[in-house]
């Protein structure tokens, strides 16, 4: 009994030990619930870069796709709340919550916002094989050629998908929808000429539209963006209140220690406003927000209610 008892406190206080461990002291793992090369993969990696410099840790990017992100982010949700398992997500998680009745889990009560990252508008583009250079010919095109149309987009409740049907919506055009499990995927489909059109994520369309690989024809932004100064805004191009901006932020599961949210949300603001970090996100289509958990945990809860009220006001709440 006596060894019993002396392996029992040996655990006991290797335990205490390992708990009074400064955090991070083992590596971090950021789930992206999206195929690489999309808007939440590149910015979780530059976060991931710029923590691991900061923690000299490892920070894993980890992509778990599927079922509309579902899949990655319910892995999340149900991790230990102890600062090692984190997730980058797009503002396209709150947008299926806010759609779906019976959503996996509940965005109000099973995350913990830590900080908001970078904003992007979305950017419709067609193909060069489409004989139309403006938003207005597109739109003459599909009326004269009623349900031959199609649009690809991530998914529905994704940012790409409500912009797609806002336009549609606003000009009575209809088109037939062709999911993908990513942006690129369906970019790659566009630029084959078997879709007609995207309204994508801009950071994934960028260097297309800038290269003259896609026609870019409208932004959803409220301003013309300095990268592309010659595409229009919707408003501009004649079809108002199409206008849509989308975000990605980093969260963890619910019930993380206020100290190493805290930490983690001071730590990656550092990181986003850096000047070269900045540049960084400019350069790939973000506008960069560095938003702490007070500041992000506020724009979490407004855009809930953003969103399920905008989807109801279209129709499209489940």
């Amino acid at each position: 009994m006596p060894a019993f008892f002396a392996f029992l406190l040996c655990m006991l206080v290797s335990a205490a030990a390992y708990a009074a461990e400064p955090y991070p002291s083992r590596p971090i793992r950021i789930v992206v619930a999206y195929p690489p090369g999309g808007i939440a993969d590149l910015s979780a990696r530059l976060v991931a870069e710029g923590l691991r410099e900061k923690f000299n840790q490892p920070v894993i990017v980890e992509n778990k796709p599927g079922a509309n992100g579902v899949i990655g982010e319910r892995e999340v949700v149900k991790s230990d709340a102890d600062g090692y398992t984190l997730m980058l997500a797009p503002s396209a998680m709150l947008i299926n919550y806010a759609m779906e009745a019976n959503f996996p889990f509940d965005v109000m009560r099973d995350v913990a916002p830590i900080a908001g990252v970078a904003e992007y508008p979305t950017a419709m583009v067609v193909n060069n094989k489409m004989p139309v250079n403006s938003v207005q010919e597109f739109i003459a095109y599909g009326k004269a050629h009623p349900d031959k149309l199609s649009f690809g987009s991530t998914g529905v409740g994704s940012l790409d998908w409500l912009a797609a049907e806002l336009f549609m919506k606003q000009t009575g055009l209809r088109m037939v929808h062709v999911p993908y499990k990513g942006g690129p995927l369906a970019l790659h489909d566009l630029l084959g000429g078997s879709i007609d059109t995207i309204i994508e994520v801009f950071p994934v369309v960028m260097e297309q539209i800038r290269s003259g690989a896609v026609k870019g024809l409208a932004v959803t932004s409220s301003y013309r963006l300095p990268s592309i100064p010659d595409v229009p805004t919707f408003a501009e191009a004649g079809v108002p209140n199409v206008q849509l901006t989308g975000w990605v932020a980093v969260y963890g599961p619910a019930g993380l220690p206020e100290e190493i949210r805290e930490k983690l949300g001071n730590a990656i603001v550092e990181i986003v406003k850096q000047p070269s970090m900045r540049d960084r996100f400019r350069a790939i289509g973000f506008e960069p927000t560095a938003q702490g958990v007070k500041a992000f945990s506020e724009v979490h809860v407004s855009e809930v209610k953003r969103w399920v009220a905008f989807l109801t006001e279209m129709g499209l709440r489940k």
